[in-house]
């Protein structure tokens, strides 16, 4: 899977299709891999968003904390849908 995240000076957003992709079917790797740079652009005091297919933000992080947080309800949706899967 190829995922897409676009950067600009000091923030970093993802569309929220492919970041529900991500976060629901993609590779363990795949999202360890994204989630260090999300971590790496907060820690430098940037944001991080995801946007719906209008360009919309529907969620905005602008703290590691906060995005410590969102990534735990990620882990357990993730486990949720794997165990659906099963």
């Amino acid at each position: 899977m190829n995922f897409s995240l676009n950067f600009f000076e000091h923030n970093v957003s993802v569309a929220e299709d492919t970041w529900t992709a991500l976060s629901t079917t993609g590779s363990d790797a795949s999202l360890a891999s994204v989630r260090a740079v999300i971590q790496g652009v907060l820690e430098r005091d940037g944001t991080f968003t995801v946007e719906d297919s209008n360009d919309q933000v529907v969620r905005r992080i602008e703290t590691p904390s906060e995005f410590e947080g969102y990534m735990q309800e990620i882990e357990m949706q993730r486990k949720q849908f794997q165990q659906d899967q099963a």
